[in-house]
């Protein structure tokens, strides 16, 4: 197994035995306009998810963070605004 493997499969294992139970509950909505992505994350007692979305439209960028929003109201929504074009 070469090296890079090797600490990647390390840090997966350490992350996948994190102990989460004191871990306060975060949840958030980036939205990062010049990059034109989207992630919605979740960090708590239960452990994380990360989901993210890139590439298309303002326009369908948007839509899904009117979407995203609408369907996870309690979480934090960030919206970064570096866009020029």
């Amino acid at each position: 197994m070469n090296k890079n493997r090797l600490h990647r499969e390390l840090l997966k294992q350490q992350l996948m035995n994190y102990d989460y139970s004191n871990t306060p509950e975060d949840k958030s909505i980036l939205v990062e306009l010049d990059y034109k992505q989207i992630t919605v994350t979740t960090e708590g007692k239960n452990g994380f998810t990360h989901w993210k979305s890139s590439g298309g439209s303002i326009e369908n960028l948007i839509e899904l963070m009117n979407k995203r929003v609408t369907q996870n109201p309690d979480f934090d929504l960030i919206i970064v605004d570096k866009y020029t074009d």
